[in-house]
C-alpha cells in the first residue's frame, strides 16, 4: 500500500509540471480520484486482516469446543452418560427427546423443545 501511495505523489509531481490549464485540470481530477481509491484500498485492507484474524479466532475456539465435544472417552463412561439419560416421546408432537433422568424425576412440567408444551401432559 505504501509503494501505491508514492507511486501516487510521484504522478502528482509529474503532472504539476504540466502547464496546460486544460490538462492540468484533467490530470488533478485524476489524481483526486486515485487518491480516493487508494483510501478506500487502504480501508479495505485492514478490514480483511480484521477479519481474517476474527476467522483465525474463531476456528481456533471451534477446534478448542469439537476436542471437548469428541475427546476420547471409554466404553464405560458413554454407558454412564447414556444410563443418565432416558429417551422419551413428547404427547403432543411425538417427537424423540433426550432427557436426564432426574430432570424427568424431578419436574412435572418440562416444555419440549419442538413444540414448547409440556412433554409430560
Amino acid at each position: 500500500m505504501e509503494e501505491l501511495s508514492k507511486e501516487i505523489e510521484a504522478l502528482k509531481k509529474n503532472l504539476s509540471k504540466i502547464e496546460n490549464k486544460d490538462y492540468k485540470e484533467c490530470f488533478d481530477n485524476v489524481y483526486s480520484i486515485l487518491e480516493v481509491m487508494n483510501q478506500r484500498i487502504e480501508e479495505l485492507t485492514v478490514n480483511q486482516e480484521t477479519l481474517e484474524e476474527n476467522i483465525r479466532f474463531m476456528d481456533d475456539d471451534l477446534s478448542n469446543i469439537q476436542d471437548e465435544l469428541f475427546e476420547e472417552m471409554s466404553i464405560d463412561e458413554l454407558n454412564d452418560i447414556e444410563d443418565e439419560y432416558t429417551e422419551i416421546n413428547c404427547i403432543h408432537c411425538n417427537k424423540p427427546i433426550f432427557i436426564e433422568q432426574s430432570t424427568l424425576s424431578n419436574n412435572e412440567e418440562i416444555p419440549c423443545p419442538y413444540c414448547k408444551k409440556n412433554i409430560k401432559g
